[in-house]
């Protein structure tokens, strides 16, 4: 009742600041359909779940009827937007730069979290191995996310390399478990002794420990921080390239009232713990970014790292 109560309370307010009168749940006859995708970044049946919530709201703001969908992997959604199944899309930072180099994604919004609009990766460890330093974890099983993940894997790879840390010749075995909570419960299980995760320094509510603490009550004290990445540009609100302006402009201002809700902050937090969102005006302003002429360039850095690595992105983002 509770939640239908708080939907009820976002419907008024968006067709109230959109003046789009009374919301109907049926779709009009020739209304333009939108297909929304999330990155499955932690348990891919939550993420639906809230990913469908937004499109509900999404589509109360909009008039337009739109479908969320939670595709297998951070290549498939990536693949989906390329190949025109997938309008709208919340890539992570590096599946943004992929996306971008392979069918042209543009990036209208970056997420924010306390306000800022970047965070960092993590380095666990298990903790019976008592680890001080890097070199503690030689010949020991490590877990990634996903090969398109920065926090995930492209900064912390990028950190292991600036220490002189090959992965595959370091550790003594390497696997990607498909998301962070993943990577943190592997570590918990013993499945392996360390692996990499967002995390931002300073703050227990953001960090991928944070997202299974409730079914696994002492995961801080066998799970622990060994060190951070450099900062990471946040995760994006992604449309496909051939989108019409009008929709992208429309969506972007649905994006901004959906977050000034109270309803709307709390799926926009409980999906990727957003805060809110930021276009490339806010960023020169509010953010103090005035050498950006584009929301792109906020994500050199990014390139950079994947430049460190070796990594080949013409290669990386070829159709197989």
């Amino acid at each position: 009742m509770k939640r239908a109560v708080r939907f009820l309370t976002v419907v008024l307010i968006l067709a109230v600041s959109l003046g789009t009168g009374v919301w109907s749940p049926q779709p009009a006859a020739g209304q333009t359909s939108l297909v929304l995708a999330f990155v499955p970044s932690v348990d891919a049946a939550r993420v639906l779940a809230t990913g469908s919530t937004l499109a509900r709201m999404l589509e109360v703001a909009t008039g337009y009827r739109v479908r969320a969908e939670v595709p297998t992997s951070y290549a498939a959604t990536i693949e989906a937007m390329c190949a025109g199944r997938v309008d709208i899309a919340f890539f992570a930072t590096f599946s943004y730069v992929l996306a971008n180099r392979r069918c042209g994604a543009e990036a209208r919004l970056v997420s924010l979290r306390q306000n800022r609009p970047f965070y960092h990766a993590q380095i666990l460890y298990r903790a019976e191995l008592n680890a001080k330093t890097l070199a503690d974890l030689r010949g020991k099983k490590f877990a990634f996310v996903d090969p398109a993940s920065a926090s995930g894997y492209l900064f912390p790879a990028a950190l292991l390399k600036k220490n002189g840390i090959d992965p595959d010749r370091f550790f003594g075995q390497v696997i990607f478990a498909g998301g962070h909570d993943k990577v943190v419960l592997a570590i918990y299980t013993g499945s392996v002794d360390a692996g990499a995760t967002f995390g931002e320094p300073g703050d227990p509510t953001f960090e991928a420990r944070e997202r299974v603490v409730g079914q696994y009550p002492d995961v801080r004290d066998k799970v622990k921080v060994l060190m951070y990445t450099d900062p990471i540009p946040n995760d994006t609100v992604s449309f496909r390239r051939e989108l019409p302006d009008e929709v992208k402009d429309k969506v972007t201002k649905a994006m901004f009232l959906i977050a000034k809700t109270a309803p709307g902050r709390e799926t926009i937090f409980a999906l990727y713990q957003h805060e809110g969102y930021a276009d490339l005006a806010a960023l020169q302003s509010a953010h103090k970014m005035p050498k950006l002429k584009s929301m792109d360039e906020l994500f050199q850095s990014v390139r950079d790292a994947a430049k460190l690595l070796g990594l080949d992105l013409e290669q990386m983002v070829r159709p197989r």
